[in-house]
Formats: C-alpha cells, structure tokens, sequence
C-alpha cells in the first residue's frame, strides 16, 4: 500500500503512515479488493466467477481492513513514542484480534441456523489470522522501507542543498569585502558604515536555519545588500520594489533573490556610465509566486526577446544555476529560474524570471522528480 508520510499536513519521520488520510483510505480498499479478486479467481470451481462469494468476501475483508486502518490510525500517536519490536508486535497482534473477531461473527451469522456442531471453525479461524498475519507484516516491512528511503533521499538532498548555500555565501562575501577596500581610501566614513551594514547582514543571514525564510526577511537582505553597492556607485544605483497580494507566510530559500540582484548590479548597472534602476516585481498569481528582476544592460552579446533556461544566456550564470538546483530540490519541476534579454534598439534590459509554487511547508519537495 504505497502510502506516503509526506501525505501528512508534516512528514513526523514515523514509518507507519495516516491511515486516516483520504488517500491511505482508497489504497486499503483498492488492495484489499485486488487481494479478494485474485483469491476467488484462484479458488478451484466453475469456470465463471462465482459473483455471491465475490460479493460476500470483499464484504468480509473491506470490513477488517478499514477498521484496522481506523483503529491504526487513531493509535499511530502511541505508536510513535514506543519501540520498533513494539510498534511491529502491537500491529500485528491488533490486526490478527480484528480478523478473528470479524471471522468469529461472520460464523456466527452465517452459521446461527445451521446447527454445525463444529462452531467456531477453528480451522478456518486459524487460516484467516495466519493471511492477516503475513500481510500486515509484509505491509509494515514496505512501510519501513519507504520511510528509510525518503529518510536517505531527505538527507540527500539536504547535504546537497546546503553545498549549494556554501557555494553562494563566500562569493556574496568576498564581493562585499571587495567593496569595503575601495571605499577605505575614498570615503572612509562611508566604509565603515558599509562594515556595519555587513555585519547585521551576515548576523541575520547567520540566524536562519533549514531551507526556507520569510521573504520579507530575503527581501530586507537584499536592501542591505543595495545599500552597500550605493556606497560604492552612488546615484548611479537606483531600485524599485512591487510587491502585490503576497500572503503573510510566504516563504523563500535563503539567498535566491539577492544573488540574483547582484548579477544586476555588476552585469548591469556598473558598467554604464550613467546607471540604472534595478526593478524587483514580486507577485503571487493562481497558486505560484512570480519574481521578476530587471534591470539595463550594456552591449548585449545575445539579442533576443524570449523566454530561455537560465544557463543559456551569456554572463555570470553561477549563481542562477545554483539557485535553479535549490529550487529543483525543493519543488521539483514545478519550479523555473528563466531569463531573456529584451533589445528595443537604444535600451537594452535583462530580465530574470523566478518561479515556484505557493503553499508553505505543504509544498516541501520530496519524490515529485
């Protein structure tokens, strides 16, 4: 029964997932029913399906198999704080109890009439708690093996989540540095206020932890980050920020959009002579958040006014790469890092395009690849 933990409203890291879940339910009557068809085609007989045992056996197992997923699910919150042999023996044992009550009363019914002196059939008895017993830890054993897969993948992806982060935060540094040196000689009122806008930068990038913050939060890092550049260029810097309909809890991986505002400023702004703005449009439309960078260029080596993967355009796409890869770990394909280069004959503008879904931590990126 291929039920996933990430089902969960939060994937607990427990092995045996919510039977309760919609989901979990229509697998449990789906392999129930497949488990009966398969016995009463395999059953020795008649040539045609024998369509009042069909009926009276799926009745007889879709009656355990949901009140063992209902009784499961409202003990999977005990179940969690016990031992491995404990929860497995619990399950077991629970689900054989079912069987046999279920077994019990479906002799009784049928056989309340018939006078057998062999009531309760033991034998039988003894058969259906033996088929619970090799099913139910079979589907325990899949359950664990799932969870230590996606417990392995998780990790996976965090180690390479976080060699990515490494690769952005020294190059945003060093560049930060580079700033501060030229300004010592120019205006050194101006560097050391830049020293302390770095400071409060990287003490609360240095805060965050895991693989989302608020995007407010992005967006205040960003303005610092602007700031430090306007120290160095002056008015030639300029920025603007749109933001429309954005929930409260929109969340972002740290260092998407400042990497991306910094290839702006170098690319962009700093080498024309008389500037620019940098324009920032954040928007939430239909179920995805849509960020848009854009800002003037010089001499552009590819003149084009379409949509293109990010690492096809010419430039410093080190960043934009990286950010593509945290994206594609997190959402997977429902996520986009784009670019195009818009030449009207006399302005030329770079934009960037971000794309990834909206939905808190509902839309943390698993197995969807």
């Amino acid at each position: 029964m291929p039920v996933n933990a990430t089902d969960n409203p939060e994937d607990d890291g427990f092995f045996l997932p919510d039977l309760c879940s919609p989901k979990a339910v229509f697998m449990l009557v789906l392999i129930s029913e497949l488990f009966v068809l398969i016995q009463v085609l395999a059953l020795p007989g008649p040539h045609h399906i024998d369509w009042n045992r069909l009926a009276m056996t799926s009745m007889f197992v879709q009656w355990i198999s949901l009140v063992s997923g209902a009784v499961l699910c409202r003990l999977r919150p005990v179940l969690k704080t016990k031992s491995l042999p404990a929860i497995v023996i619990s399950c077991l044992l629970l689900v054989m109890a079912i069987t046999e009550i279920f077994t019990a009363l479906a002799q009784w019914f049928l056989y309340r009439d018939a006078f057998i002196p062999t009531f309760p059939d033991w034998q039988q008895m003894f058969r259906h708690a033996l088929v619970a017993l090799i099913i139910t830890a079979m589907l325990l054993r899949y359950f664990y093996i799932q969870q230590e897969a996606r417990t392995e993948q998780k990790a996976s992806h965090t180690a390479r989540f976080d060699a990515l982060q490494a690769r952005i935060r020294p190059h945003f540094l060093f560049n930060s540095m580079n700033i501060i040196a030229s300004l010592i000689h120019i205006d050194p009122d101006k560097a050391e206020e830049t020293v302390e806008d770095l400071a409060d930068l990287f003490r609360s990038s240095l805060q965050e932890h895991g693989n989302r913050i608020p995007i407010t939060k992005e967006i205040d890092l960003c303005q610092r980050y602007l700031r430090i550049e306007k120290h160095r260029l002056g008015d030639r810097l300029q920025s603007k920020w749109v933001s429309k309909g954005l929930p409260d809890d929109l969340t972002i991986p740290p260092l998407t959009l400042q990497p991306i505002i910094e290839n702006a400023v170098y690319h962009g702004i700093q080498p024309l002579e008389k500037g620019g703005t940098v324009s920032v449009d954040i928007t939430r439309i239909n179920d995805n958040i849509h960020i848009r960078v854009r800002n003037p260029v010089q001499n552009p080596s590819a003149k084009q006014d379409m949509f293109v993967p990010a690492e096809h355009v010419q430039g410093n796409q080190v960043a934009l790469k990286n950010i593509r890869s945290r994206l594609n770990m997190l959402f997977g394909q429902q996520a986009s890092v784009q670019a195009r280069m818009h030449d009207s004959g006399h302005d030329s503008e770079f934009e960037t395009l971000i794309i990834y879904p909206y939905g808190g931590e509902k839309n943390e990126h698993t197995d969807h690849r």
